[in-house]
């Protein structure tokens, strides 16, 4: 007798639009993975896969969408934020970030309402784009100072050396010089600013062994001034002024060679023997013609009877006696290394009619930390006193007015050189900058360079450096950097894991020894813009320096020109614009 056809067991079932084992399928596959073996196995596999399409079927059961198809087991696509999600949907995994760009008012008024305001400010020099949304962003200390962004002319670069502290101030060198400042990098240690000043038709002046020298009692354009103006009261004040200078510098000079501070008699006598050289029947000196260290020492050697007088002394011997320190001092000033340096003429004055100098002090050796404390010292107390005689000249109606920038680059030489009495000498030049007309650019590496002083004022002094700087620029640096940075002004943690992200090196990888990698480190020319004391809420503005072509053409940010021979031997490899 012919059997009855078996039954098809239905396998399968459709559960908000996908499709899943049916409850009879799913209970014979229970019972053969319990039985184990091969048929075991399977049967867990199938039960896995069977686990995960029943949990996609209730995340789609909870939509409020239908997402079947009438008629038909096939799902129908569901509208996500990234397109249609499904067979045929569509959908898109990586949506591309719409471009943006920015401009004026004026220039997009016709794109309006289409417009939104950004949180960088375009005003300024273009330094590059915004590190999170790509926007342009502009900085300058004296634009940011004429907007009242900020309330004083003074930025503070602060970063690990190598990430492109000094790229980013050449920059703003050459947005200013074409918004019509002179700008003045004096004490150029690397030299850093040498090429752009050279490229922008600016004056060179190299000093050091065997280069140029450099006066410290000739205050340059400042004393040569005082012969143009009528006024008999103002020439008394400029010249007071000159004899004020010429003071504080000799004596900074000494304390650098001494360690140890001017007495008070001995500036009194410093001034009063600079007297008697700009005296006609003394030394006969001007200001047009201003004497040497040798002829400083000449003078309080012989003593005449007002030196004495000055000295509170007696007799020639006790006058003697009194001043053999000062003596010592001086004489150190003018024999060896720093006579070669400051004992003569200066060899050439300062060209403020040029749109940028630098005073390229390269020449001193790296080690000799104490001449080259000296020499930096007295190249920014030039740099302000040719400022101050070009804003003298302008009170006085004799040309237009005009503003300036100075680029206090490394300032953490002259400070570990100086020790605590130099603090104040760099403290009381950093002061001067906005009654003088000039934006201020200071840099160093990390806050403790400004506190590594014995007393606790000194160590006021030195972060008051930083602490008065209106802008503060932080590059990438470490986190104890970061910490010591937060306790002057106001870091969220975000922007703190930024910034020492941008420190952290890139692991080497198997390209970098095959020579096929060609790429800059991650935190290379990032910084994070920051204005005041601000709040432990305010956010900063990341930037990222983008070079141009034709500074890229010029090289003028490239200072590994050393290794250059040497990169060129290996394949693949470029040279890099470190810093």
């Amino acid at each position: 007798m012919k059997q009855p056809r078996r039954q098809r067991v239905q396998r399968t079932t459709v559960v908000g639009g996908v499709r899943v084992l049916s409850e009879d399928a799913r209970a014979s596959m229970e019972a053969a993975a319990r039985r184990g073996g091969v048929r075991g196995w399977w049967a867990r596999l199938m039960l896995s896969s069977d686990d995960h399409r029943r949990a996609n079927a209730a995340r789609r059961a909870d939509s409020d969408e239908d997402t079947s198809v009438e008629g038909s087991e096939v799902a129908a696509p569901r509208l996500t934020d990234r397109g249609y999600r499904g067979r045929g949907g569509g959908r898109a995994s990586v949506v591309a970030a719409t471009p943006e760009w920015r401009a004026t008012t004026t220039q997009v008024a016709g794109l309006w309402p289409f417009a939104v305001g950004a949180s960088a400010p375009i005003v300024g020099t273009p330094i590059g784009t915004h590190y999170v949304t790509g926007a342009p962003v502009h900085f300058d200390p004296m634009s940011w100072f004429l907007k009242r962004i900020i309330t004083a002319p003074t930025a503070f670069v602060l970063a690990l050396n190598g990430f492109g502290k000094s790229s980013l101030i050449r920059r703003i060198i050459t947005g200013r010089v074409a918004a019509g400042d002179t700008v003045l990098a004096v004490g150029d240690t690397k030299p850093d600013y040498r090429e752009l000043v050279h490229v922008l038709g600016g004056q060179v002046i190299s000093v050091g062994y065997g280069q140029s020298v450099i006066n410290p009692l000739d205050v340059g354009a400042l004393g040569q001034v005082i012969s143009e103006l009528d006024d008999p009261a103002h020439r008394r004040q400029i010249a007071a002024r000159v004899q004020a200078a010429q003071v504080t510098i000799v004596a900074g000079l000494i304390e650098l060679v001494r360690g140890a501070r001017v007495a008070d008699y001995e500036e009194v006598l410093l001034a009063a023997a600079l007297r008697v050289l700009y005296d006609p029947d003394g030394g006969g000196f001007t200001h047009r013609r201003p004497p040497v260290l040798s002829d400083l020492l000449t003078v309080i050697s012989t003593g005449s009877d007002s030196l004495a007088a000055y000295a509170e002394e007696d007799s020639a011997a006790a006058y003697r006696e009194t001043t053999k320190p000062l003596r010592r001092s001086l004489r150190a000033l003018i024999q060896g290394p720093f006579g070669e340096v400051f004992d003569g003429p200066s060899s050439v004055p300062l060209d403020l009619t040029r749109p940028a100098v630098c005073i390229d002090v390269s020449g001193v050796p790296e080690g000799d930390t104490k001449l080259l404390a000296a020499v930096l010292m007295v190249c920014w107390s030039t740099g302000f006193g040719a400022i101050a005689a070009a804003h003298t000249r302008s009170d006085a109606g004799l040309a237009p007015p005009r503003l300036f920038g100075l680029v206090m680059d490394e300032i953490w030489r002259v400070l570990s050189a100086g020790g605590d009495y130099m603090v104040d000498r760099v403290d009381a030049l950093t002061r001067l900058q906005r009654e003088l007309g000039t934006w201020l650019i200071m840099c160093s590496h990390t806050l403790r360079d400004l506190q590594s002083f014995n007393s606790a004022s000194s160590q006021a002094k030195g972060i008051g450096l930083f602490d008065r700087a209106r802008a503060k620029i932080i590059g990438p640096v470490g986190p104890d950097e970061i910490d010591r940075i937060r306790g002057s002004i106001g870091i969220t943690e975000t922007a703190k894991l930024l910034v020492t992200s941008w420190a952290a090196p890139r692991p080497p990888g198997e390209d970098d020894f095959a020579g096929g990698y060609d790429d800059t480190p991650p935190g290379m020319g990032c910084f994070l813009i920051m204005t005041g004391e601000s709040s432990a809420d305010a956010a900063g503005i990341p930037v990222h320096l983008e070079f141009t072509a034709s500074e890229r053409r010029a090289e003028i940010h490239n200072t590994n020109r050393r290794f250059d021979h040497e990169l060129r031997r290996l394949p693949g490899q470029v040279t890099s614009d470190a810093e």
